[in-house]
């Protein structure tokens, strides 16, 4: 069968797991000088507040739910205070970059690489609007969306972060933060980097700084108006699987070739009690993309709630070389995620 197959590719092409580094604390200084305090002016005394990251010389990107209100935005660091001129904006995508003449700072170095799953990050924003912070943790997932792929993280965050980074460990920029999906859980997602490009973000064609409406970016609308990856987050966040599955059938049958939509039906049938549809979920969300951990690590779960000791350790092989957490966890038993 397929999933045999494939667990003997990937047992003999997996490379040594290298032994997990501590956290290099340092790195969240070097950060930083590239995260600004965003204030959005507007009108009546109203000031609307979040961050932003210099993504070029002259050039903050941030998101636009911070400032669509604004008739003046203003970009503050160390009591400094510089007046962004003009606006370039993308509502649907909530990613506006601000032409901020004279702005002194870090240009942060935007990551060539795509994220994955499993890796490293740090978050850094104007949390309550008073000074950088910054919270480290990792990539929980990946959701393929309009050219990019928006970032899910366990590094936490909160209001007037909204606009800040997200870095890898090693510095490189790969996400704007964005939002929280709140439930039983909060899920903190980041927008992709690949969006800064977008040809309605050219600053060439920017206008000077005025409200730009009220239409709401991809995340604020509501039910069935977001994409299927947020409705799967919100009733993951609630743990309710009945609606979870039944969500994700309707997924499955609009995005047959995504590992997201076959790993929520794999979830939500795991949840449920039904390991053997949960393994067949599971197994298509690995055809669909051999990496896609978190499948793997359900795959084995699935296998010991069905006593396949020998096909739990064949997956946790093949998580070592993906990811060792999941590893450890499918080896103590663990059942969050």
């Amino acid at each position: 069968m397929y999933r045999y197959a494939t667990l003997s590719l990937l047992l003999l092409l997996a490379p040594a797991a290298s032994t997990a580094q501590p956290f290099d604390f340092a790195l969240f200084w070097r950060l930083a000088p590239s995260v600004f305090k965003i204030e959005a002016h507007n009108g009546e005394g109203a000031v609307s507040v979040g961050s932003g990251v210099l993504v070029d010389e002259n050039v903050v990107a941030t998101n636009c739910h911070v400032t669509r209100r604004a008739g003046s935005v203003q970009v503050l660091k160390h009591g400094m205070r510089w007046e962004a001129d003009a606006q370039a904006s993308d509502l649907e995508h909530d990613l506006c970059l601000l032409r901020v003449p004279g702005v002194r700072g870090k240009v942060a170095h935007i990551s060539d690489a795509r994220p994955r799953v499993g890796q490293r990050v740090v978050a850094v924003g104007y949390v309550g609007g008073t000074a950088p912070r910054i919270s480290g943790g990792e990539v929980r997932a990946l959701y393929e969306y309009d050219g990019g792929r928006v970032i899910q993280s366990t590094a936490w965050f909160n209001s007037g972060a909204s606009g800040g980074g997200l870095f890898d460990a090693d510095g490189n920029l790969i996400g704007i933060i964005a939002f929280r999906h709140r439930g039983g859980d909060a899920y903190h997602f980041a927008l992709p980097v690949e969006w800064i490009y977008r040809r309605s973000l050219d600053l060439k064609q920017a206008h000077a700084v005025t409200p730009l409406g009220q239409d709401l970016a991809f995340w604020e609308r509501a039910g069935e108006r977001q994409p299927y990856f947020l409705q799967a987050a919100a009733l993951e966040a609630k743990r309710d699987w009945w609606a979870l599955r039944t969500l994700a059938q309707t997924w499955t049958a609009a995005d047959s070739d995504k590992c997201e939509s076959w790993l929520a039906l794999g979830l939500a049938h795991e949840r449920l009690g039904d390991p053997q549809e949960a393994i067949a979920a599971y197994e298509r969300a690995i055809r669909a993309d051999l990496e896609c951990t978190e499948a793997w690590f359900g795959l084995g779960h699935a296998y010991a709630a069905l006593g396949m000791q020998q096909r739990v350790d064949e997956v946790r092989r093949v998580l070592l070389a993906l990811n060792q957490d999941l590893a450890t966890q499918l080896s103590d038993g663990a059942h969050g995620r």
